[in-house]
């Protein structure tokens, strides 16, 4: 039996394109604390057929979203600032193909930290099952205030997984 990721333990309901296991279109990377290291996330990424780049290789945009959800997953659970994390920018190095029909597996922990309302940097990395580097990236991503994501970007409700997470936190 799979243990339960971040995101069905924190946001039920959750559809988005990266870690949503409620979109079937989506890459439904699991995300999870690292019981070895406090300070780590770790994920899991089974990508599917469609999500190839060349035959045969997943698509270097897949890697990097789910690297990405991997940063704000970071800002989420090991920052616990209570806020929507939004990516402001990155890097990506990727070293070699991820062939398709082979797990990937995903960490990412903070490289930077700064004050409570400010960008940190998160740095993650994609590896094949045999341990070899994919992809690394660093990542930053801001905390950005309820009511300043809803002035940002008109999104007046949340849903349901969201609107319990801001108000009782990560646990």
């Amino acid at each position: 039996m799979n243990p339960t990721s971040l995101s069905e333990e924190l946001l039920p309901g959750n559809a988005c394109f990266g870690c949503g296991p409620e979109n079937p279109d989506g890459l439904r990377i699991r995300v999870f604390r690292d019981p070895e290291s406090p300070d780590r996330l770790r994920g899991e990424f089974d990508p599917r057929a469609h999500m190839t780049g060349f035959p045969g290789i997943t698509h270097g945009g897949a890697l990097y979203t789910a690297l990405d959800c991997m940063a704000t997953w970071s800002g989420m659970v090991l920052r616990e600032t209570r806020a929507m994390w939004l990516l402001r920018s990155a890097t990506m190095t990727y070293h070699r193909p991820a062939l398709q029909g082979r797990s990937i597996s995903l960490t990412a922990m903070i490289e930077e930290e700064a004050g409570e309302w400010q960008a940190i940097r998160v740095r993650g990395e994609a590896r094949n099952a045999d341990g070899e580097l994919l992809a690394e990236g660093v990542f930053k991503v801001v905390p950005v205030p309820l009511e300043k994501f809803r002035a940002l970007t008109g999104v007046t409700d949340l849903p349901n997984g969201w609107a319990r997470w801001l108000v009782d936190g990560p646990t």
